[in-house]
């Protein structure tokens, strides 16, 4: 059971996120109480922080349910990360511990295993435990905070577009690039390489999703 709010937020986003709550979807406020085992209040202060987010809209006498996926809101998500993810990758690079970069490489061993149509749900979810590292790995609150959140928003995105990796030859390249950059504490690589990869992904994205 969660002991805290924030440890409820937490789990309710992790099922929107995976689109355990589809979107549109309306959330039953009774259940989630027997469910947590928790008065109304924990639950009521769990979803307006996640309204607060975007992530579901609460309608007065009506009930809460899961935001729609806003296509011109993840465009803009992405033009955001793109160059937060710079700052993050460069920052690892100086301050990740050397138990982080192992994660790092481990994620990129697994990835390059992966049949890129048929397990596109292990991809999605360790590319983004790969951008979680890293910006841990940055040891900086306010980018955490901020990365986590646009995150958030586009790894829901993917998920509900069901995205496949078009060139995945290049993508797990570029991602072991980052990797051994921050590795040898190189910042100066590993944020180009950041830059590079966030910018041919984002055109891959506009053409396939953004028109």
């Amino acid at each position: 059971m969660p002991q805290d709010n924030m440890e409820i937020v937490s789990l309710l986003l992790d099922r929107i996120i995976e689109l355990d709550y589809q979107p549109g979807e309306l959330l039953n406020e009774k259940k989630l109480i027997e469910e947590f085992q928790v008065s109304r209040t924990p639950i009521r202060e769990a979803l307006l922080k996640l309204s607060e987010k975007g992530f579901v809209k609460m309608v007065p006498r009506v009930g809460t349910y899961v935001s729609q996926v806003d296509i011109r809101e993840i465009k803009y998500a992405y033009e955001v990360k793109k160059n937060l993810e710079v700052l993050a990758c460069e920052l690892a690079a100086e301050r990740a511990s050397e138990e982080q970069v192992q994660e790092l490489l481990a994620i990129v061993d697994r990835i390059e295993k992966y049949r890129p149509r048929l397990d596109y749900k292990k991809y999605i979810h360790d590319d983004y435990l790969f951008r979680k590292i890293i910006r841990e790995a940055s040891q900086n609150p306010y980018l955490q905070n901020y990365l986590e959140e646009l995150n958030s928003k586009t790894i829901r995105f993917v998920n509900y577009v069901e995205y496949k990796m078009e060139n995945p030859e290049w993508y797990n390249e570029s991602l072991r690039i980052m990797a051994q950059a921050i590795e040898i504490r190189n910042s100066e690589l590993a944020g180009r390489e950041m830059k590079n990869h966030a910018e041919i992904f984002l055109n891959e994205l506009s053409k396939r999703f953004f028109v």
